[in-house]
């Protein structure tokens, strides 16, 4: 079997690195407290409302509340997707540097990304004022779907690429 640009052995050990260490971001963010994880979001909650809303400082208190907690709930939760879309992502390459293109691949990525989601939810029921949420798991699991479907096609269109490459060195 032919080996690819990611069977490089320094390519399989920064993709095993990064996933590792994705896997260890997103564990951390577990272990923060419910207070604590409130202040990380909501730094990016309050820029985006300096942004989206630029009067807000004008609002009565009870909007106020309405409009941060809304904004916040779509801040965690584009952080969820997010931080398991490039797990996803990572683990597909790491995969595929160690073993080669094999039609297992995504599904296997996919389910260790979700698994993995699933046990980051039990984690975090063990951090002060945090609990699990089947709903989270989903999103994890549709992060990680993105992420292998980008990383699967990034290997196809690298992989054609270089194909065409070959064929036109071939041809005089």
């Amino acid at each position: 079997m032919e080996r690819t640009g990611l069977q490089r052995t320094w390519v399989r050990i920064l993709l095993t690195v990064l996933t590792l260490a994705v896997m260890g971001m997103i564990f951390l963010f577990s272990t923060e407290s419910a207070e604590k994880s409130d202040e990380t979001s909501g730094t990016f909650t309050r820029s985006l409302i300096g942004v989206f809303y630029p009067d807000f400082d004008e609002y009565d208190a009870g909007r106020k509340l309405q409009v941060y907690d809304s904004i916040q709930v779509v801040v965690r939760k584009i952080a969820h997707f997010t931080e398991f879309a490039a797990l996803g992502f990572l683990m597909r390459l790491c995969l595929e540097s160690w073993f080669g293109k094999r039609k297992w691949l995504n599904p296997v990525s996919w389910a260790a990304g979700t698994l993995y989601a699933g046990t980051d939810e039990l984690h975090q029921i063990l951090s002060d004022g945090r609990s699990a949420q089947w709903e989270d798991i989903l999103l994890d699991s549709a992060g990680v779907l993105a992420g292998v479907a980008v990383a699967a096609l990034a290997v196809f269109l690298f992989m054609r690429r270089n194909i065409r490459k070959a064929g036109e060195k071939a041809c005089p």
